[in-house]
């Protein structure tokens, strides 16, 4: 049995940078990235650095217009995202970050609608020296995230774990000047979690040029051409055979 997994090919690992209220755009003005499936997106920026508007394209075509609306408060980020295209209630999602005094991150909400009374929480926050240790996901803590750093303090691995034997790895990797060039993303099936032998479940990454036609449980991205801002503007998937072209980026400063 395949288990089929849409990879998204937007900064996932990025998530995180609301945890330490780190906008890593902050600078930036609009962001146009053309991928290798015919998609294109367009991020704009505020000058301090949230994201306000994404536009997706594919085959030129709008396929959806993301906009999306703050309150910031001294412990608590709202992110209000609504969909314009044909007023999507469908992709109403609202995100909330809730901060210790100190501004760490202890508890992430998100709601999908404004009357909806049950949350999907991410909570339990662990931090040693500043960084980020671990947290779980779900009521009942059902996914884990463990991450770990290198000796400059760059997150070098997060581990996922979940409840039906699931497990993730991301790898970060980077270059002399700090900026991250390659990012691995693997997926595994825990054994003692399949309790049918006839059955043999694979992970299968869908949407993205995965490692290998026997390995389709791993992804593999390279990032390179950084302008002089320090931000890359072409990357690649990385595979047993080669690299393949995965996207480009024309980035705009304020």
């Amino acid at each position: 049995m395949l288990l089929i997994v849409t990879f998204s090919s937007s900064h996932a690992f990025n998530d995180d940078a609301f945890y330490y209220k780190n906008l890593e755009q902050k600078g930036i003005k609009r962001i146009t990235e053309r991928k290798f499936d015919k998609w294109e997106v367009i991020s704009i920026f505020n000058e301090e650095g949230y994201l306000v508007r994404e536009i997706n394209f594919y085959k030129k075509e709008i396929r959806s217009d993301y906009k999306y609306e703050y309150a910031i408060m001294d412990t608590l980020i709202e992110m209000k995202r609504t969909n314009s295209i044909n007023n999507d209630v469908k992709n109403l999602k609202i995100d909330k970050y809730y901060y210790t005094s100190s501004g760490q991150c202890h508890k992430h909400s998100m709601y999908f609608s404004d009357s909806d009374a049950s949350s999907h929480n991410k909570d339990n926050f662990v931090y040693e020296d500043g960084k980020l240790i671990s947290y779980t996901q779900g009521e009942m803590g059902q996914t884990k995230f463990e991450y770990t750093y290198n000796e400059k303090g760059q997150k070098e691995h997060i581990q996922k774990f979940t409840r039906y034997g699931y497990i993730t790895f991301f790898s970060f990797a980077y270059n002399k000047f700090g900026q991250l060039t390659d990012y691995i993303q693997e997926g595994f099936i825990q054994e003692g979690y399949n309790n049918d032998d006839e059955i043999n479940e694979i992970i299968v990454y869908s949407g993205v040029v995965v490692w290998s036609k026997e390995k389709t449980n791993k992804i593999h991205i390279r990032y390179s051409n950084f302008d002089k801002r320090g931000n890359w503007t072409r990357s690649h998937f990385i595979t047993e055979k080669g690299k393949v072209f995965r996207s480009e980026r024309k980035i705009e400063y304020w």
